[in-house]
């Protein structure tokens, strides 16, 4: 009997059998409906619960998800010199990137922020390019400092034949600084977030 009253609350309270109650809201949310089942059982009818997939034309509207790897890629300057092959065409942002040489108003080098400068041999510096935009502060100002450079990862191969080398970096001089990857960069910003270019 009480099974009985159960089934016919739940038709009360859901509907009758092949009815679906809607709440107010968004068409396009995902619901949950109700159906209630009859049932020659002792139990009567029971009731069902499932969601509901959303129209097409809702699914069509709903803005993409931007992909993973979309987002850039937060690495060092050392781990970008060592993984280079496999970064490069990446957009990255490379943090506690401590400058040590200024050879043109838009290119400069960096290795990595550490309290003990890597041994000469084993250093793995970065060389930056600026796209489209020069420092606005003095070569002088900008050595020793650490900054934060925003771009996308380039081979030193990849800077060359995009004729952006500046002719005093010559490959023995490449080879005696240690530069192992480079950066074509759209911001350089201290740690602060102030940017230290300008178009």
């Amino acid at each position: 009997m009480r099974s009985h009253g159960a089934a016919i609350a739940a038709v009360l309270l859901i509907g009758t059998p092949s009815m679906m109650v809607r709440a107010e809201q968004d068409p396009c949310d995902t619901i949950v409906i109700g159906h209630v089942i009859p049932d020659d059982g002792p139990n009567g009818a029971r009731v069902v619960i499932a969601p509901e997939p959303a129209p097409r034309e809702c699914q069509e509207r709903r803005p993409a998800v931007r992909p993973a790897e979309a987002l850039p890629l937060a690495v060092r300057p050392e781990m970008l010199a060592y993984h280079i092959d496999s970064i490069a065409g990446q957009s990255i942002s490379v943090p506690y990137a401590r400058v040590v040489g200024v050879f043109q108003p838009s290119v400069f080098l960096v290795d990595s922020q550490k309290e003990l400068p890597p041994l000469a041999g084993h250093r793995a510096r970065v060389l930056v390019f600026t796209r489209g935009t020069t420092l606005r502060v003095t070569p002088a100002e900008l050595v020793g400092a650490t900054v934060t450079v925003s771009g996308v990862a380039r081979t030193l191969l990849g800077m060359t034949a995009e004729g952006r080398w500046p002719p005093a970096l010559t490959p023995d001089t490449v080879k005696h600084l240690e530069i192992k990857a480079a950066i074509l960069a759209d911001s350089v910003k201290t740690p602060d977030g102030i940017e230290l270019t300008v178009r």
